[in-house]
């Protein structure tokens, strides 16, 4: 691996400060605020339509402007960092069950597994710009520094775009804890089952009026439910604010974050009936090398009012990523299996990617009469560097039994690196948007974005030089059936070059996506509920899925489409409870192909998926302080792989948590499938039948203070 351009002192810094999260910043908001051309630039500032701090909120960075999400005619749901400490969630993954439609990869896919929102592929997003990586690397590996999570669902390449170009599959948009005015601390830390141990912390300080500066670390080491596997995270955010006399705000921000663990690649679903098999069995060599994820990533933001209804916002971005897997899986393609007997084979993989990436913007607020605009005007420019690399010792290391216990392998040399990937990608975009409320009661939306994609092929591929053009639209229109009452439907195309493509034989084209949706919005602030009930219709082309011909290649089929629908709602009568119900029926299907079947579900997706959740908080000289939450999580079964061959089973599991909170210091409680169902859920590795047992009762407690 080559030397990285940023401060390789990260580690050390995490290491001589930990401090943990502070209490959620949400801030109350009266819901009929005026208009005005806030920036969109993230920050702890958020409009709420709740009557506290609490799960519900109308506004996300996610749609670029000060519109509320009422009047936005696109499904979008955000998980406040309430949620997020309430129910003691500590990954991207675990948060992200909480929103209809979504199918988070798990933090042990650390390969070739991105979410999937709708069906399709969905895209990483930290503050609103790309950092750009071909699998699942971009996780920051840690919830303590996110201020709130944003799901903005179907094509959404009308503002957003870096890397590969724009998503089109759905976006998820981690906003981060920023430098704020105040100064306090907070310590917290973390044990449990699978021998876990976390400890971190938030220290912010106000040195002036206009200059605040915080900093974020926490450092885990774990093992995990499967044996053998041991985990070590670390991860470090740094943030600067300055606010000058003109009213221009800046932010700076450094992160860092460092994954190292044996990777797991799943167990063969052929095996987990027959008697002997360990569904926790670590699947092959124990001493192989451990994977390493490192990501670093610089962040400069500027917002300039230029007058009452006018403002300028600058973002720009330096992200880095390295990537170093080493692996022992099975390959049934070459090397068919006998009953629970496999060979094994080794392998490792190493990428780097060096991005930068700038969007700059105008939003105008404008009062015309009956009619209001609210007018966004940018460009964008994303420049990518991709080097990768791939070995297979493709002589089997040896027969591994899945059900013999002392059945293992010696990992022996790593494989010699034989394929070699170089792209450059550039992306150049220019976008406008006109949001217009019409005598209060009609919102109409349109969007226009013109995309420049250029590949440029160095090494491996077909050295592909090609620059293409696109052009991406989207339309909508709410409207306000009664007061926190609406209706709302809308279009959106998106365009991208593949994200993930390995094909000697081919020249990749760009993916193309048409999305339809509609349906309602509520909400209802004086009885604390809302939510969308969305139904929605998304066609993708020229997407890549491995071809089952040819060991590690892709081909692009002719058509996928997804359809279905959603349903996202949060009750809060009052400041006791809390209750979060999500439910999705999604039917992704193959619907033209030339070698997998017409017809075949696409994988990982199951057709019925949700998840309840309830908090209650007592309150009374006795019990003030304590609360308590419970939930359930459930899917149908879904399909491995393409073409269909193997499905996984459908489940259900239960979890509870509580909290109990004295002065300054919090005790929480969390216990995961507190009935210790045995199940199984969809894994991606290699494209290959694997699933992963899911995580037997385990239990976490976690203790923070705050100063």
């Amino acid at each position: 691996m080559k030397n990285r351009s940023l401060v390789r002192s990260a580690p050390l810094c995490a290491a001589a400060f930990i401090s943990g999260p502070v209490a959620a910043q949400t801030i109350e908001s009266p819901v009929d605020q005026p208009t005005s051309a806030h920036s969109w630039t993230p920050s702890n500032t958020i409009i709420v339509t709740a009557r506290r701090a609490a799960y519900a909120i109308d506004a996300a960075s996610v749609t670029r402007t000060p519109v509320p999400l009422m009047e936005v005619p696109q499904s979008i749901q955000v998980l406040t960092d309430t949620l997020i400490r309430e129910q003691e969630l500590n990954t991207i993954d675990e948060a992200l069950r909480n929103i209809s439609g979504v199918i988070p990869s798990l933090s042990s896919e650390l390969v070739l597994a991105n979410p999937i929102v709708r069906g399709f592929e969905a895209e990483i997003f930290t503050d609103g710009l790309i950092g750009y990586a071909d699998t699942a690397v971009a996780d920051p590996a840690s919830l303590i520094a996110v201020e709130r999570i944003e799901v903005a669902k179907g094509a959404s390449s009308a503002l957003f775009g870096g890397g590969t170009g724009a998503p089109v599959g759905g976006l998820i948009n981690i906003v981060n804890k920023t430098a704020e005015s105040g100064t306090k601390f907070s310590l917290r830390g973390r044990a449990g089952s699978f021998d876990i141990l976390q400890i971190g912390g938030d220290a912010n300080l106000q040195l002036d009026d206009n200059l605040s500066v915080r900093l974020i670390a926490e450092y885990q080491d774990a093992g995990d439910a499967i044996d053998a596997v041991d985990i070590e995270r670390i991860y470090v955010n740094a943030s600067v604010r300055a606010e000058l006399p003109t009213d221009t705000e800046i932010i700076a921000r450094f992160t860092h974050s460092r994954i190292e663990q044996l990777e797991y690649v799943g167990l063969p679903a052929s095996v987990i009936d027959i008697a002997g098999v360990d569904p926790f069995r670590f699947s092959g060599a124990t001493n192989a090398p451990p994977t390493i994820v490192e990501n670093l990533s610089a962040d400069f933001s500027l917002s300039q009012p230029i007058n009452d209804s006018l403002t300028f916002d600058f973002r720009a971005r330096r992200y880095e990523n390295d990537f170093q897997e080493f692996a022992t899986t099975t390959l049934t393609s070459l090397f068919p299996a006998m009953g629970s007997k496999f060979p094994i084979i080794s392998a490792q993989l190493t990428a780097a990617v060096d991005e930068w990436t700038m969007d700059a913007s105008v939003t105008a607020v404008l009062d015309t009469g009956p009619i209001n605009h609210t007018v966004l005007i940018g460009a964008q420019y994303d420049a990518t560097d991709y080097a990768a690399a791939s070995g297979f010792n493709l002589v089997p290391l040896g027969i591994f039994d899945f059900a013999d216990p002392n059945s293992d392998l010696d990992f022996g040399a790593i494989p010699t690196l034989t394929n070699f990937v170089n792209n450059e990608y550039r992306t150049t975009a220019f976008y406008a948007q006109d949001q217009l409320t019409l005598f209060d009661r009609l919102h109409i939306l349109a969007s226009i974005r013109y995309s420049e994609l250029t590949l440029r092929e160095l090494l491996g591929g077909n050295s592909n030089r090609d620059t293409y053009r696109e052009w991406d639209p989207r339309i909508g229109a709410t409207f306000d059936i009664a007061d926190g009452l609406a209706i709302f439907a809308g279009y959106a195309e998106g365009s991208r070059l593949s994200l993930f493509f390995n094909n000697p034989d081919a020249v990749p084209k760009p993916e193309r996506a048409r999305n339809y949706e509609a349906g309602i919005k509520m909400g209802f602030a004086p009885i604390g509920l809302s939510g969308t009930l969305a139904w929605f219709d998304s066609t993708r082309s020229n997407v890549p899925t491995p071809d089952p011909t040819t060991f590690f290649s892709s081909i692009q089929t002719g058509e996928q489409r997804s359809e279905g629908v959603e349903l996202d709602l949060i009750w809060e009568p009052n400041s006791n409870w809390s209750f979060l119900a999500n439910y999705a029926y999604t039917n992704a299907r193959v619907t033209f192909d030339t070698i997998i079947p017409t017809g075949d579900e696409l994988p990982r997706v199951p057709e019925h998926a949700g998840r309840f959740a309830a908090r209650y908080r007592f309150d009374g000289e006795t019990l003030d302080g304590l609360a308590v939450g419970a939930g359930l999580t459930a899917a149908s079964s879904a399909e491995l792989i393409l073409p269909n061959s193997v499905r996984s089973d459908g489940y259900i599991v239960f979890d509870v948590q509580a909290s109990y909170d004295i002065g300054t210091a919090r005790i929480g409680l969390r216990i995961d499938n507190i009935l210790d169902e045995q199940y199984f859920v969809p894994y991606q590795y290699l494209a290959q039948s694997v699933v992963r047992s899911g995580n037997p009762r385990s239990a976490f407690i976690t203790l923070g203070f705050e100063f």
